[in-house]
């Protein structure tokens, strides 16, 4: 009988050098270890095995497969079931039929075990399918007991549910995978020198058992050389029969426990080389960041709906609930499949407050997991791109089954804010573009309309500060400048009919109104415009004052030609009227408290004096006194010699250049 132990032992030493193979010649030395398995069984025929080379059948009302007593009741103590086939099928018959499993923890793992169950081989065709009218998968937060009943859905569909948390992930890893394997190699590490540690032990004591059976063996041949021996030693024999049955028992049990122990080695063995593997063939870097991985999420229905609510179907609004969606490129769209838009195609988006931003957080701080300070800098491009395009604030009405505008939302407002805003109605020409997609020339012609309607209409350059909650005025923004530049500018206040009405109002510190060409790159002034004019006119006209108490200090008109033209009047006064030209009735009036002209005169035409005239000397063809003509100077014909000259008028005013623009 002795061979047979050392046939074993040969099995078992065979089995222990092939744990560092690969699977196949792994399996080849399981398959050795199972049919010595099979005979040592047979040797000592210990334990129950039942079997047929055609089928088996167990049959009966009510069947109780387990460690149980005759009422089908759990013996105390742990116990094990294995159900080990290539094809195992459970099947419940009927329209009535029910599979029901039930365990504190059920797991589902589509891998090969091997034929002793230590295997954890994971194949390509590897899968898990679940097939039926109705599937429910139901994540209750209870304990002690479920206390919700498992709900269908009414029909054909699947419906899944979590009281606490649902995650739905389709994506790959780079380092976190990598980390994962390496972590996964050295535990298969650890647990490979834990189990090389057992093994060895197990090895240990197998062999010391096989060499103690021998050692029996070899004293009852000595004891049975003949059958004088055997009478001799009766008693001996059957105490070393004794002996070798427990031993060899002892043996079989050591053999259970070390083939195991070698199944559990070579699965850590393989398990270890397969991590290896896989961590070398992570995509890393550059490849994983720009390359795609594969990884997809679709979901498709007819209709889908996506509510952040509780399970009584209110719509939550505590911090941390909501609907996020974050990616490189979030892109939602109403189109055909060849990628034109679809003819009802809709996208809308409805809520109290709505923000599109395109400003990155940075600078983040967090206290005790709250964020007290980061940074939002807008970066980035928000287009919009359309036939029409609407900005509204407008209450609707559904009227006569019609949905129609009601009137102006109250208190309403639209708020356009940045450091550059451009409106344009430019269309492009000649475009060209280069290999990476940027833009090297074109050609811009603006055409089109821009049209504001308002009531009120404000443009303006100016600070504001926040008070008590309410925006206020602070001054004019420094080098705040508003520009209207194009070929021909209309500013009007004209009604439908063409009537002129309303009013028009220039109001600053410096004002200039002038037509001059500029340079091109400044645009400042350069010279006057060729053949340039310039209108001013009005049924009436205020120059230099708007009440007797706000008037200008200064009024300065300077021209190579000038001419001042009155159909009817014409009047210049000063001081309210204590000096004054009239031009009145094709008549010329100057008065005041005195007059004086200075430098030579000629008068042309008849000349009344109603006063007194003094002069130092007059000089006449002629002198008709009607009543009398008294000199003391008078003498034979001779007029006395005049006196002293009568002097020259000294300029007080000169002309002045206008102050350049500011």
């Amino acid at each position: 009988m002795d061979y047979i132990f050392k046939d074993w032992e040969k099995r078992m030493s065979t089995y222990a050098d092939s744990v560092e193979k690969d699977l196949k010649e792994i399996r080849k030395c399981k398959a050795e270890i199972q049919q010595m398995k099979l005979e040592m069984t047979a040797e000592l025929k210990k334990g129950y095995f039942l079997r047929d080379d055609h089928r088996v059948v167990i049959s009966a009302p009510e069947i109780v497969i387990g460690n149980v007593d005759r009422n089908g009741t759990l013996f105390p103590g742990g116990s094990t079931i294995v159900v080990r086939g290539t094809n195992v099928g459970v099947q419940a018959a009927g329209e009535g039929g029910l599979l029901e499993m039930r365990a504190p923890g059920i797991r589902q793992i589509a891998e090969d075990p091997g034929v002793d169950g230590y295997e954890h081989v994971v194949y390509n065709h590897s899968e898990v399918v679940s097939q039926a009218r109705n599937i429910v998968i139901q994540s209750d937060d209870a304990t002690d007991a479920f206390f919700e009943p498992t709900l269908s859905t009414g029909g054909s569909g699947v419906r899944i549910h979590a009281d606490q948390k649902l995650e739905l992930e389709a994506s790959m890893t780079a380092e976190a995978r990598e980390k994962q394997l390496e972590d996964r190699a050295k535990a298969a590490e650890d647990v490979k020198k834990a189990l090389k540690e057992k093994a060895d032990k197990q090895k240990e004591g197998f062999k010391k058992s096989i060499e103690e059976i021998q050692k029996l063996i070899e004293e009852k041949e000595k004891l049975c050389k003949d059958l004088t021996a055997v009478r001799t030693n009766a008693s001996e024999v059957v105490e070393l029969d004794r002996d070798i049955r427990e031993l060899s028992s002892s043996i079989c049990t050591n053999i259970y426990d070390y083939s195991d122990v070698l199944s559990q080695l070579a699965e850590a063995n393989r398990q270890a080389k397969v991590f290896k593997e896989l961590k070398g063939k992570v995509v890393k870097g550059d490849d994983f960041k720009k390359k795609s991985t594969g990884a997809a999420v679709t979901v498709k229905g007819e209709s889908i709906s996506l509510v952040s609510a509780d399970g009584e179907n209110n719509l939550r609004d505590n911090e941390g609930s909501g609907i996020t969606m974050t990616a490189n490129s979030v892109s939602i769209a109403s189109i055909e499949e060849d990628g034109k838009l679809k003819e009802k195609g809709k996208v809308s988006v409805k809520a109290m407050n709505i923000e599109m931003a395109t400003a990155g957080e940075a600078d983040q701080k967090y206290e005790e997991g709250e964020l007290t300070t980061a940074t939002y800098a807008a970066e980035g491009d928000f287009t919009l791109k359309s036939k029409n395009i609407t900005f509204e604030s407008v209450d609707y009405e559904v009227a006569d089954k019609k949905l129609k505008e009601k009137a102006l939302t109250a208190d309403s407002k639209i708020k356009m804010r940045a450091k550059t805003i451009e409106v344009s109605t430019e269309a492009s020409a000649n475009i060209e573009v280069d290999d990476k997609g940027k833009q090297t020339k074109g050609e811009y012609t603006a055409e089109g309309d821009v049209i504001f309607r308002s009531k009120t209409f404000t443009v303006e350059s100016l600070d504001s500060e926040l008070k008590d909650g309410k925006l206020e005025p602070k001054a004019l923004t420094k080098d705040g400048k508003v520009s209207v530049r194009a070929e021909k500018t209309a500013f009007l206040a004209a009604d439908v009919e063409g009537k002129s009405t309303g009013s028009f109002s220039v109001n600053a510190k410096a004002v200039d109104v002038k037509s001059m060409d500029v340079d091109k790159e400044k645009l400042t002034d350069d010279k006057l415009a060729a053949g340039s004019t310039m209108t001013l006119v009005s049924e009436k006209m205020y120059v230099g004052a708007k009440s007797k108490d706000v008037k200008s200090k200064k009024f300065q008109a300077v021209s190579e030609e000038m001419g001042l033209f009155a159909d009817k009047t014409f009047e210049a006064q000063q001081g309210d009227g204590k000096a004054v030209v009239q031009l009145d009735g094709g008549k010329t009036a100057v008065g005041g408290d005195k007059t004086q002209i200075y430098g030579e005169t000629t008068i042309n035409a008849k000349t009344e004096v109603k006063g007194e005239v003094k002069a130092p000397k007059v000089s006449a063809d002629s002198v008709e006194a009607k009543s009398a003509l008294k000199s003391p100077n008078i003498s034979d014909g001779m007029a006395a010699g005049g006196g002293g000259g009568g002097g020259s008028l000294s300029a007080k005013l000169k002309t002045e250049d206008a102050p350049k623009e500011g």
